[in-house]
C-alpha cells in the first residue's frame, strides 16, 4: 500500500519522460517498481535498493516544481528536517540528493496504509484502538517538538499504520518548519489542510507544537464521531469556523464515546493554545490513562491476548505446521515451499508473536490461526501425529493426502462491506455459525476470525439435520477460519479453512477395529462354510482369499464414503462465500435488506 496517499495536486504531475530520466539517473542504486501516491509536494515511488536488497520509498519533486527555487528549497528542507528525527513512530529519511532537474529523497518503505485508507476500507475503529493510534502519534510529535520541529499538516493521510505490527508512523514533513530557524521564502503563507488547521495557523500567528495537537484532536474527533468538528462545501467556510467558532463537544455527536476520552479530545480543540494540553507528551500521558480505563472494554476486533512462554511455543509449532501444510499444497503446483523452525518467547501478545515469527519465516496469518485454536487461558493441543504419518493416514482414509478443506473467492466490494455481510450471513440460518474469536490484527493484516460450527441445527420439521452442520459434523469439523487479502482497491479475497486433523485422528481409531472386525467375521463365516464343504487346506486358502477381497473392498468403500463427504464439505464451505457475495449483490440492487432470519436452535458440543 502507499507510503503517503493524497489527492492528486495539479502541480504534481509526473510524466513518463521524468520517470525514465529518474530511472536512468538512479539506475545504479535503485530499481523503480511503481507509483505509491502523490500530493502537493511530490510523487512517491516504490523502488528496490540494489545494494542493500530492500524496498524503499522515493519522493520526487517533479521538474516543473523543481524549477521554482522556493519549491525546491522547501522540498529539500523537508528531507533535512525529517532526517534529524529518529523515532520509532516517524518514517526515517535515508538519503537526499538532486538529479539534473529533479530533486528527490529516499525513505524507509512502510508496508501498510494511511489512516484515511484504513478507515475507508474497514470503518471507524473502536475507542481503544483510537486511543492507541492517537497516543503513538502524540509520542512522535513530542519527540519532534522537543527538537523544535512543528509538523503543521497532521491529518489521516500523513499517518501510516504498518500492516504486520499495527505500529503508527508520521510522515510527510513537507511543510514542517524548525521553530528556531530563520523563515524561508513562502513560509509566511497559509499552508496546511483546511479541515485540520489550527486557528493560529489560519490567522497567520506564531506556531508551536500545540498547533499540531489541535490537528491531532480533529483526527481523533473524526475517528470517533465519523465527521469533523467543522465541515462545509467550501474550504474558506471551514477555515472561518475553525478560527471563530467553538468546536461542538464530541459527545454531542457521539454519545457512546467514553466521557474521559471525549474530554481529552475536546481539550485539544480549544481555540486558545494555552487552553490545550501543554505538550504532546502531556497528551500522550492523558491518552495512556484513558487506555488503562478502557482496558476492561472488549475491543471490536479483539483477540490480541497475552500468551505465556509455553503457549507461545505451542502456537509457533502449530503455525509452522500449518505453513508446512500450505507450502506442501503450493509445492504440488509450483514446486516451492518452506517449513520454518519455531522459536520461543515469553509473555507476548499475539501481534508481537506474529512480528517475531516473521523473522523465522512464519507468515502472520498462520500464527493467528494457531492462536485461534487455543482456548482463552488454556493450552493448544498441537497434533502429536508427525506430518508424514498423518499424510499416510489421509491417503488411507480419503484416497489422497488431504488434511484441510480450503476454499477462496475474490469478492469485489470494500473490506467493511464484506465483513458486514459475513456477520449477517454466517451467523444466521442456515449456517448459524458463532464468532468464537478474532485473533491478531484486522483480517486484512494477517488476523483471523474463527467461527464455531454447531454440532446439530434442529430444522423446523424436527428432522434434527441441517445440510451445513451435518456434513461438518460427519467430518469432525468444529471450527472454520476466515482470512482476507486485498486483491485491488475494492476487491477482497476471502479464504475459509477447516482442519481435518480430528477427522484423521478419529479415522485412525476406527479404521483397523472396524474394518478388521468386519473382515474377521466375514472371513470366519467363509472359513467355516468351506471347512464343511471342502478339505481343510482348500478351506484355509479360500478363507485367505475371501479376507483379502473383503478387506480390499471395505477399504475402497471407506475411501468412496470419505471422498463423498469431503466433496460435500468443500461445497458447503464454498456456499459460505457464495452466499456472502450474493448478499452484497442483493444489497447493491435493493438497498437495505429485511432483517435476516434468526439462527435455528442448535446443540453445541
Amino acid at each position: 500500500m502507499s507510503l503517503a496517499t493524497a489527492p492528486t495536486h495539479p502541480g504534481a504531475r509526473f510524466d513518463d519522460a521524468e520517470l525514465a530520466e529518474l530511472a536512468t539517473v538512479l539506475g545504479r542504486e535503485y530499481a523503480i517498481e511503481r507509483e505509491l501516491g502523490r500530493g502537493g509536494m511530490g510523487v512517491v515511488l516504490l523502488a528496490r535498493d540494489l545494494r542493500l536488497e530492500r524496498s524503499v520509498a522515493i519522493k520526487v519533486l517533479p521538474r516543473e516544481r523543481a524549477a521554482d527555487a522556493a519549491h525546491r528549497q522547501r522540498f529539500l528542507r523537508e528531507a533535512k528536517t525529517a532526517a534529524k528525527l529518529s523515532h520509532p513512530n516517524i518514517v526515517p529519511i535515508l538519503h537526499a540528493d538532486e538529479a539534473g532537474a529533479l530533486a528527490y529523497f529516499t525513505m524507509t518503505y512502510v508496508d501498510g496504509e494511511t489512516l484515511a485508507e484504513r478507515v475507508q476500507s474497514r470503518g471507524r475503529p473502536a475507542a481503544r484502538e483510537v486511543v492507541r493510534l492517537l497516543r503513538e502519534v502524540a509520542w512522535a510529535l513530542a519527540y519532534a517538538h522537543a527538537r523544535g520541529v512543528v509538523h503543521r499538516d497532521i491529518k489521516p493521510e500523513n499517518i501510516l499504520v504498518e500492516r504486520a505490527t499495527g505500529r503508527v508512523l508520521v510522515t510527510d514533513f513537507g511543510i514542517a518548519f524548525e521553530a528556531q530557524a530563520s523563515r524561508l521564502t513562502g513560509d509566511d503563507q497559509m499552508v496546511g489542510t483546511a479541515t485540520y488547521m489550527s486557528p493560529e495557523q489560519i490567522l497567520g500567528r506564531e506556531l508551536d507544537g500545540r498547533s499540531d495537537l489541535y490537528s491531532l484532536g480533529v483526527v481523533g474527533y473524526w475517528l470517533l464521531a465519523g465527521q469533523h468538528p467543522f465541515e462545509g462545501a467550501a474550504a474558506p467556510t471551514v477555515l472561518v469556523k475553525h478560527a471563530t467558532e467553538p468546536a461542538p463537544p464530541l459527545r454531542t455527536l457521539a454519545p457512546e464515546v467514553p466521557a474521559d476520552l471525549a474530554a481529552v479530545i475536546d481539550r485539544c480543540l480549544a481555540k486558545e493554545p494555552d487552553a490545550r494540553w501543554s505538550s504532546a507528551e502531556a497528551l500522550a500521558e492523558a491518552l495512556a490513562g484513558v487506555e488503562g480505563e478502557l482496558a476492561g472494554v472488549p475491543a471490536r476486533t479483539g483477540g490480541d491476548r497475552l500468551l505465556d512462554e509455553r503457549q507461545v511455543s505451542a502456537v509457533l509449532q502449530r503455525a509452522a505446521q500449518m505453513q508446512a501444510d500450505a507450502a506442501r499444497r503450493v509445492e504440488e503446483r509450483s514446486r516451492t515451499g518452506t517449513s520454518p523452525a519455531p522459536t520461543t518467547a515469553s509473555a507476548l501478545r499475539v501481534s508481537e508473536v506474529q512480528a517475531a515469527a516473521a523473522e523465522a519465516g512464519i507468515a502472520p496469518e498462520f500464527v493467528a490461526m494457531a492462536a485461534a485454536e487455543m482456548p482463552t487461558g488454556g493450552a493448544l493441543a498441537v497434533p502429536a501425529v508427525p506430518a508424514a504419518a498423518e499424510g499416510r493416514w489421509a491417503v488411507r482414509l480419503f484416497g489422497k493426502d488431504v488434511r484441510q478443506l480450503v476454499v477462496s473467492r475474490v469478492i469485489r466490494a470494500p473490506a467493511k462491506a464484506v465483513l458486514d455481510a459475513v456477520g449477517q450471513v454466517w451467523q444466521t440460518s442456515p449456517y448459524s455459525l458463532r464468532l468464537q474469536d478474532a485473533v491478531g490484527p484486522h483480517p486484512l493484516d494477517g488476523g483471523v476470525m474463527t467461527f464455531r460450527v454447531p454440532k446439530f441445527i434442529h430444522s423446523a420439521d424436527g428432522s434434527g439435520y441441517g445440510g451445513f452442520s451435518y456434513y461438518m459434523y460427519v467430518l469432525t469439523i468444529r471450527q472454520v477460519r476466515l482470512t482476507m487479502q486485498r486483491r485491488g482497491r475494492d476487491a477482497i479475497e476471502c479464504t475459509v479453512t477447516a482442519e481435518l486433523h480430528e477427522t484423521i485422528a478419529s479415522g485412525r481409531k476406527l479404521y483397523y477395529p472396524l474394518m478388521g472386525g468386519i473382515t474377521a467375521l466375514a472371513g470366519a463365516g467363509v472359513g467355516v462354510g468351506m471347512f464343511f464343504l471342502m478339505m481343510p487346506i482348500l478351506a484355509v486358502l479360500a478363507t485367505l482369499g475371501a479376507v483379502t477381497t473383503i478387506y480390499g473392498g471395505l477399504h475402497k468403500v471407506n475411501q468412496v464414503f470419505f471422498s463423498y463427504y469431503l466433496k460435500m464439505g468443500q461445497e458447503q464451505l464454498e456456499a459460505l462465500l457464495a452466499d456472502v457475495e450474493a448478499n452484497l449483490r442483493a444489497q447493491a440492487v435493493f438497498g437495505s435488506l429485511p432483517a435476516p432470519r434468526p439462527a435455528l436452535p442448535r446443540e453445541e458440543d
